[in-house]
């Protein structure tokens, strides 16, 4: 077992983590820290798979018990499967997320809307894909050696590598949507609705090859990349939208806090990280952190003034914007520029 885990380790955790990075690459405008990115990687890495797998455990044993089944029944194992398993592994999951959003409405205001949610979302069901993803391998290269852990590795990380990833970031979207949204109704179901259909996901997803064998699992295998390429899809749509939030909530600092070619180059999506990268190269680490820490703080300003715009008040979103518009000041007193 313990060769399979360092196994496991070495070819699973590279591609996860490339996962995560390719997710975290589509928040283009107000990226997420990368301390609560890991903080998020890490609740769905230990806490919900240990959470999701013990409770699971624990239902499969009160079914046993009443049905009077063995645990290794084949009712059982497609009761845990297509029940439990969803049911409690996108529960812990999503309690992660919950945590983020609870955090951020306490005073972070790092979780601004339905972006925010799925990138979070994502990141945690990642990070339950790593650990389940490594057990899983480890345990059928001891059961049937280097040509079961090739395969298992190929279907499980390879081919259904962000099948969490998808299934998590529905209960983060709902959660993101509750955050923008004034509507108290709204904020309640939003985020049961987004867990209802992550939980529904799950189950369909593990019942297709329990319950249809071989045949079951290539549909789910090609439904599955349907959905990740629909998950990238609304990504980008998400993107357009924060895109359109930073033009319209900075056009009014044009003139005062921002130049008008600057505010060209952070709303794109590309070009001015190619520009971060070149300052860099040719100027050095402290040209590119203060060029960019303007650009984050801009942006972060416009997130700031949407939800003023949505009607939130608080002397936190005061002081926040304050700062943000201090640190904007300052910069531009310094003569940092990001307009070529």
């Amino acid at each position: 077992m313990f060769v399979g885990i360092v196994l496991g380790l070495v070819f699973v955790t590279p591609l996860v983590i490339l996962y995560a990075l390719l997710v975290r690459w589509c928040d283009r405008f107000e990226p997420e820290p990368w301390w609560l990115l890991i903080a998020a990687f890490v609740w769905g890495a230990l806490f919900a798979t240990l959470g999701g797998g013990f409770s699971s455990h624990i239902g499969e044993m009160i079914a046993s018990n009443l049905t009077g089944a063995a645990e290794d029944d084949p009712g059982i194992q497609a009761f845990g499967a297509t029940v439990l398993a969803p049911v409690f592994e996108e529960g812990f999951k999503g309690i992660g997320v919950a945590l983020v959003a609870g955090i951020s409405a306490m005073g972070l205001r790092e979780f601004d809307g339905p972006l925010d949610g799925a990138i979070y979302g994502g990141i945690i069901g990642l990070g339950f894909t790593l650990t389940e993803d490594i057990l899983y391998v480890a345990n059928q290269f001891s059961e049937a050696g280097v040509a079961g852990f090739v395969v298992l590795f190929i279907l499980r990380t390879v081919l259904l590598g962000l099948s969490h990833c998808t299934f998590t970031a529905c209960t983060g979207l709902g959660f993101g949507i509750a955050a923008e949204s004034r509507n108290w109704f709204v904020k309640i179901a939003a985020p049961i609705g987004g867990y209802i259909m992550a939980v529904a996901m799950h189950a369909f997803h593990n019942g297709l090859p329990t319950f249809f064998g071989e045949e079951g699992a290539v549909i789910m295998i090609l439904i599955t990349w349907v959905i990740v390429l629909f998950f990238f899809v609304l990504l980008a749509v998400l993107v357009v939208r924060d895109r359109t939030i930073v033009i319209r909530e900075l056009a009014g600092e044009v003139g005062g806090l921002i130049h008008p070619r600057e505010l060209a180059l952070v709303s794109t999506y590309v070009t001015i990280g190619w520009q971060n990268w070149v300052t860099l190269m040719s100027r050095g680490w402290s040209a590119f952190r203060q060029r960019r820490n303007k650009q984050l703080a801009l942006v972060e300003l416009a997130f700031i003034k949407n939800r003023r715009r949505r009607g939130e008040r608080g002397k936190g979103l005061d002081l926040k914007e304050a700062r943000l518009r201090q640190e904007v000041y300052m910069a531009n007193q310094r003569g940092v520029w990001i307009g070529n």
